[in-house]
């Protein structure tokens, strides 16, 4: 989705947050969803949202392995010891 069109686009752009978090009151999430069963863009920002939020659940318990948490602290190290100009 690229600009809001509509008002109930930016209302859904406003509170998509707290309606994927559960935080939203039932009528709230009732417009959402009767929103975006009409608007392409909007149901789609949701679903890849949706997604995502899930995949990062996914992948919070996991653990990294040893090689990339030491690439990572190198690049990090490498960034600290980059003189500033």
């Amino acid at each position: 989705m690229t600009t809001p069109r509509t008002q109930a686009c930016r209302g859904t752009l406003r509170d998509i947050s707290a309606y994927l978090d559960g935080d939203l009151a039932p009528d709230a999430c009732d417009a959402i969803e009767r929103h975006a069963l009409d608007c392409p863009g909007c149901a789609a920002l949701i679903d890849g949202l949706r997604e995502t939020a899930g995949l990062c659940r996914k992948v919070a318990g996991a653990t990294m392995p040893e090689a990339v948490r030491e690439r990572a602290r190198a690049a990090i190290r490498e960034l600290l010891d980059r003189d500033p100009q």
